[in-house]
């Protein structure tokens, strides 16, 4: 059996950098396109698809590939084995919720207010998005960047076109113009899903294995509800600012500065993808001096984004907006400490998941999505906007605090990883949200600062010949 040679630190980290940051660019571009093809109307129902697309992912599979990270380590002798054997797990599993869906497709049909071609298309690109994230994660572990930057490449390129081509030459009634959104966007993934199926499968034949599907499933049921938790974690604010007779215009306000600081979670994904195959490495090796040099690179690198974003941030804001959006400028900053407190608790939680600790990983996340709620209750109805953006702080930083206290008070094993150089970080970066109001009105000081720290981010990866 041929097993590709794995992608080096460097080219892992660029690969992942360069395919992320192509799909969510290109995404953004052509999105303006979508919504004049579309009208809002329709661009709205079609939001709506998507949303409880989200939802059904969550789902498909009951989430057994959450478990391939640890597993990678766990199944060393035999992980292909163990890989294709949770494939095909999770695809039995995908089936038996699509038989249940379709069986019960007509009052579903009638709570979701679809007709049965949108209906059936959401089912089937669930499962799709199940096969193409099962291969992403694989890649990620197995360090073949290029590959996961390949298929995200096709995929975006497939959907987009296929989607602007049905649109323009849509036959069919306009009050049914999203459907051909649906397609384009369904139909490519499905072959591709069915191409990445065939492939992963045949890197090594494995079907039911005992072992290998009792652990993925023990590892992906509370991963759904992490899963779940995170889709409240990121819904609630608005859902209870509509609840609250919070005006259009300031949840629209909101929603773009969300959107618009989520640049940073991009990022973070992206790295994140390219960390934990090399932190697991260091782990599993106990090389634990190499891993804290490493853990000291990677939260420089962070750092100087969120704090980069800070000082240029305002100017693109406007390039991207009309004024009515400009008094959302104030919550920026909490965004971006959102993105930082992400960023401080990904550590523990990358170190859980190592050690398969799913529930606990869960059990954090369905906290953090309660206490939004609460502080959403608390602080919206008096501020807003800015209530729903302080609840999303304070739940995120409940939700770094948990799982920082429990890998750090962990019996059986010290926490190996030093939280010094992230404190520094996050402290760092609350200086620069500082920075973000008292140079509101000097923009070149701003920018300078931005450029200077761009460039000894370079620099300083440049010296290292790493970047981590």
């Amino acid at each position: 059996m041929f097993l590709p040679k794995p992608d080096s630190t460097n080219s892992q980290t660029f690969y992942n950098f360069l395919s992320t940051v192509i799909s969510s660019g290109v995404a953004f571009i052509t999105m303006p396109a979508f919504t004049r093809l579309l009208g809002a109307g329709q661009f709205g129902l079609y939001s709506i698809y998507t949303s409880w697309l989200a939802i059904l992912v969550c789902i498909m599979g009951l989430n057994v590939k959450a478990g391939l990270g640890a597993g990678y380590y766990r199944f060393d002798g035999d992980y292909y084995g163990f890989r294709s054997s949770t494939l095909v797990e999770g695809s039995v599993i995908c089936i038996i919720i699509t038989a249940v869906l379709l069986t019960f497709n007509a009052p579903l049909r009638k709570a979701l207010g679809y007709p049965a071609l949108p209906f059936i298309f959401l089912i089937l690109e669930s499962f799709a998005q199940y096969v193409l994230n099962f291969a992403n994660l694989s890649w990620v572990y197995e360090k073949h960047a290029a590959r996961n930057m390949s298929l995200s490449l096709a995929t975006l390129i497939l959907t987009t076109s296929l989607s602007i081509f049905l649109l323009l030459n849509w036959g069919g009634p306009k009050e049914h113009l999203y459907y051909a959104r649906v397609l384009g966007a369904a139909l490519p993934q499905i072959s591709l899903a069915a191409f990445i199926w065939v492939f992963l499968f045949r890197e090594k034949k494995c079907g039911y294995n005992p072992i290998y599907w009792k652990y993925s499933l023990a590892f992906g049921v509370p991963m759904v509800f992490h899963t779940l938790s995170h889709q409240v974690l990121s819904q609630s604010d608005r859902i209870m600012m509509q609840m609250y007779s919070i005006g259009d215009v300031e949840i629209g306000v909101y929603s773009f500065f969300y959107s618009f600081s989520g640049i940073l979670s991009v990022l973070l994904s992206a790295l994140n993808n390219s960390w934990c195959p090399f932190l697991y490495d260091d782990l599993s090796r106990k090389a634990f001096s190499v891993l804290n040099s490493k853990v000291s690179n990677y939260v420089q690198i962070f750092t100087i984004l969120c704090c980069g974003f800070l000082m240029v941030s305002r100017e693109f804001a406007k390039a991207f907006t009309g004024s009515e959006y400009w008094a959302g400028m104030p919550i920026i900053p909490v965004f971006v400490l959102v993105a930082y407190c992400t960023f401080f608790y990904q550590f523990a939680v990358n170190y859980e998941l190592y050690h398969a600790k799913p529930r606990i990983v869960a059990a954090g996340t369905i906290i953090a999505a309660l206490t939004n709620i609460v502080f959403n209750a608390i602080l919206i109805p008096p501020y807003g906007m800015y209530g729903a953006a302080a609840a999303t702080l304070l739940s995120y930083i409940a939700l770094a605090s948990m799982h920082t206290f429990i890998v750090t008070t962990w019996k059986g094993e010290k926490y190996p990883l030093s939280y010094r150089p992230v404190a520094k970080g996050a402290l760092t970066v609350a200086l620069f949200c500082a920075f973000y109001y008292l140079l509101s009105g000097l923009a070149a000081v701003r920018w300078a600062i931005g450029i200077l720290l761009g460039i000894y981010l370079v620099w300083s990866v440049y010296h290292r010949k790493t970047i981590f």
